[in-house]
């Protein structure tokens, strides 16, 4: 068997997640680790599940004062997530 030219080991794993379908799952936990880290400690604490699906975050908060807040600010929330996220994966945001 005749060795082919190296290839990275990320380039490897997007290669094989890609042919996979796995590559929406890693992105979904990408996002809603992103959410944890970026967003304050009192709105992380109000947060009662969260999960990412087709460009959209659901958000189900346990405050319907945080909940308002949010939604007033979702673009500014779109861009923090993206930015961090390094890419436009997040398109939308539902607060429950």
């Amino acid at each position: 068997m005749k060795r082919q030219t190296s290839k990275p080991v990320g380039e490897l794993l997007r290669e094989y997640l890609n042919q996979m379908g796995g590559k929406e799952g890693l992105l979904g936990a990408r996002v809603v680790r992103c959410w944890d880290e970026k967003m304050e400690p009192n709105i992380v604490k109000a947060t009662s599940s969260r999960f990412y699906k087709d460009g959209t975050l659901y958000v189900n908060l346990s405050s319907s004062i945080i909940r308002s807040m949010l939604y007033n600010r979702r673009r500014q929330i779109l861009y923090i997530l993206n930015s961090n996220l390094g890419g436009p994966f997040v398109k939308n945001i539902v607060l429950r």
